[in-house]
């Protein structure tokens, strides 16, 4: 079950969230087409001064500390969407948001698809052993691991292994 819109919308989400949050996929699509065409141009003008002093969209976070990463896995964006969010970010696979998740946490609770859950691991290996928010409640993403068998050789593969895959790539 995705999460709904009234769980985690807030007055103060930029488009990017608000879009993620209604589910309007075309706008999340052009809104992520658009500023990667922005960082592009500003990394080619080498003009960091032209976006005010607001983080770029993409970078920005919601008021649970959740990246545009988290909330679209959460909302169950679609694959294409997901992974355009990891090719234009990739350092979102490494924040911890809401409850000290990572956007992998999410994936694994959810139960995204082998692909989605492929292109987090292999960006960010060392999220399978995160444990999230301390205490009583820190889960690794391979503790979700028996919820969603088309995910569970994924995450009872080793940490190591991932990392190795990693740097052949």
């Amino acid at each position: 079950m995705p999460l709904s819109e009234e769980e985690f919308a807030d007055k103060d989400d930029n488009a990017l969230f608000r879009s993620i949050k209604v589910k309007d996929w075309d706008k999340v699509r052009d809104l992520i087409s658009k500023s990667t065409q922005q960082q592009e141009n500003m990394t080619r003008t080498d003009n960091a001064s032209s976006i005010a002093n607001d983080a770029p969209l993409l970078r920005q976070l919601d008021v649970h500390e959740n990246s545009a990463l988290h909330a679209a896995i959460g909302y169950q964006a679609p694959d294409d969407i997901v992974l355009a969010l990891i090719n234009a970010y990739p350092e979102a696979t490494a924040i911890h948001g809401a409850n000290e998740w990572l956007p992998l946490h999410v994936a694994a609770m959810w139960g995204s698809s082998p692909s989605i859950m492929t292109a987090l691991i292999q960006q960010h290996p060392e999220g399978l052993d995160d444990r999230g928010e301390g205490g009583i409640k820190g889960r690794t993403p391979r503790h979700f691991k028996d919820r969603f068998p088309h995910n569970k050789e994924l995450l009872e593969r080793s940490t190591a292994e991932w990392r190795a895959e990693a740097k052949s790539t």
